[in-house]
């Protein structure tokens, strides 16, 4: 049951990596629909000048419990080997499959974030202006356009801090933050490469964004959670433009409209299965 249990947890940390390298969906989200979002939070959080002290004494078992290693190690280890084993196919199917790739997302986001919202039934006017608020909060998001910043070392410092912040928030991606500053392409050739440099600096900065964010929203999970998760929910379902499967120069259409405009086929069909799949899996999905 432990190993069935730790297998399990490094698949959900594999989904949370695969899910980080695509502009338009972030760790966060995936974590929030698979049920591990608070423990995610929750152990992150834990990080403080006692983990310094047990780490510099080699007190592994106060480590381990202060931490919860049981469940972060097997996660962690997922993520960072979906991002080393995905990021050239992710790449290559973002190229070449980008309509089915992002009409399984799209819909395992649209259908999860509702099933979320309808288990956690929100009956007041108050709850209800929270999921509007977090919809437009994300909407105007995905709309920022991307700008340029150089390749130093503190740009890419400030990169990594800023982006896994955005990784750890449901709704917002952590890749499509990259791609705002400028720096998606750079990192995923060097997460390709294996620049180590870059890939070090970068995660300094993730690694000190993580132990910044991850207390905001262990605050706000502690004190406001139905809120934070109307908000966050609200928040998926407002960014879901990002992952539209017909776009064309930035631009979104409707299945026939990007057939006429692109002369592509719109693989209609073969996206109408997987947006029902994603609903069969969505619905399926525990959201307490």
């Amino acid at each position: 049951m432990i190993i069935k249990n730790r297998l399990l947890l490094f698949l959900k940390g594999m989904a949370m990596g695969v899910s980080d390298l695509i502009p338009g969906i972030s760790g966060g989200t995936v974590a929030l629909l698979l049920g591990i979002y608070k423990n995610l939070i929750n152990s992150l959080n834990s990080f403080n000048k006692e983990t310094l002290f047990y780490f510099l004494t080699l007190n592994y078992n106060k480590l381990s419990n202060q931490l919860n290693f049981k469940f972060l190690i097997p996660v962690f280890i997922g993520i960072i080997t979906s991002i080393l084993l995905f990021s050239k196919i992710i790449s290559f199917l973002i190229i070449n499959h980008k309509i089915l790739l992002f009409s399984f997302f799209f819909g395992l986001i649209f259908f999860s974030s509702l099933k979320i919202i309808f288990d956690f039934k929100p009956k007041s006017i108050k709850s209800n202006l929270i999921i509007i608020l977090g919809f437009s909060f994300g909407f105007f998001i995905s709309l920022i356009n991307p700008i340029n910043t150089s390749d130093s070392f503190l740009s890419i410092f400030l990169s990594g801090f800023v982006a896994i912040s955005a990784m750890l928030l449901p709704g917002i991606s952590g890749s499509y933050i990259l791609l705002m500053i400028g720096k998606y392409e750079f990192m995923l050739e060097s997460i390709s490469n294996l620049y180590i440099d870059n890939i070090l600096i970068f995660s300094i900065g993730a690694f000190l964004g993580v132990l910044s964010f991850s207390k905001i929203i262990y605050w706000l999970l502690n004190n406001y959670y139905n809120s934070t998760i109307f908000f966050l929910s609200g928040l998926m379902l407002g960014a879901l433009n990002k992952v539209w499967p017909w776009t064309y120069n930035e631009k979104l259409f409707f299945p026939m409209e990007y057939y006429r405009v692109t002369g592509e086929n719109n693989l209609f069909i073969f996206s109408l299965l997987i947006f029902i799949l994603t609903g069969f899996i969505g619905y399926n999905i525990k959201s307490k």
